[in-house]
């Protein structure tokens, strides 16, 4: 098979660029390490073109900014022909996407993005100005990296699967606890939540005045679940800990904390 070889040869005061077919295996075997490298090799303008190591490592031709919310629309350069089934591809959007988001590249699609499970990303799921690594497999692009979603405006992380308000709301019965949450996009936090954060943050045992209503899904109509006093287990407690809690008829008005899933 004839081998084609991008020679450049520098002659004072012009640089010229020839190409050369050559019939046998080209071998670069000198002793220094730049006598066994190929120089000059830029990124490449069309698709079948030479390909640099370097140009490969960095992902040059397959990495793309992406605009838009709703349909994200980006451009690889130089543009592939098609998308082949299993093309790796890293968008790097500018805004937050919403839910149900798909992508277009170089005006092929859209494609719905995915993520575990085939579901469709949720709003925020891809990090703004941060790499998102997805698959093309003919039909969607999935995500194959987590970035977990930024916690809205007015909250923290309480670990890597949820937010929590930072500071506690004042009073409402439950309905109105859980109405105002799920009015923000959030809900109620669980028992689990919001222990978990008592115990691993010591100063938000001191933002704690009584009674907090927690999880939404209580056990019946007549009693929600509250944290911060009441009982221990079997016994009433003085006092607040992130230990103590109890239940209360729902229309009784208590302070609330929302959480948002990440």
């Amino acid at each position: 098979m004839m081998k084609e070889v991008l020679l450049v040869l520098a002659l004072f005061p012009t640089v010229v660029c020839a190409q050369l077919e050559i019939p046998v295996r080209l071998e670069l075997t000198g002793t220094a390490p730049e006598d066994r490298q190929v120089h000059g090799l830029g990124v490449p303008l069309e698709e079948d073109a030479a390909v640099s190591a370097d140009v490969d490592r960095r992902g040059t031709l397959t990495t793309a900014v992406t605009t838009g919310t709703l349909l994200l629309s980006g451009t690889l350069e130089p543009a592939p022909s098609s998308l082949q089934v299993g093309m790796l591809v890293t968008i790097v959007p500018q805004g937050t996407n919403e839910a149900g988001a798909s992508l277009t590249l170089n005006g092929t699609g859209p494609y719905p993005i995915v993520k575990w499970g085939g579901s469709p990303v949720d709003s925020a799921d891809l990090a703004v100005g941060v790499p998102n690594r997805l698959l093309f497999d003919g039909v969607h692009f999935q995500m194959i990296n987590w970035n977990s979603r930024p916690c809205p405006v007015g909250s923290f992380p309480g670990s890597a699967l949820f937010c929590m308000d930072d500071s506690v709301h004042q009073t409402a019965s439950f309905y109105g606890a859980v109405n105002t949450c799920e009015a923000r996009g959030g809900r109620l936090c669980t028992f689990g939540e919001w222990a978990s954060v008592c115990r691993r943050i010591p100063a938000f045992i001191t933002t704690v005045s009584g009674y907090e209503w927690v999880e939404d899904a209580h056990n019946n109509d007549n009693d929600g679940k509250v944290m911060g006093e009441g009982y221990n287990g079997p016994d009433i407690q003085e006092g607040i800990a992130c230990e103590f809690g109890f239940s209360r008829t729902p229309q009784s008005i208590h302070n609330f904390r929302c959480c948002f899933d990440r």
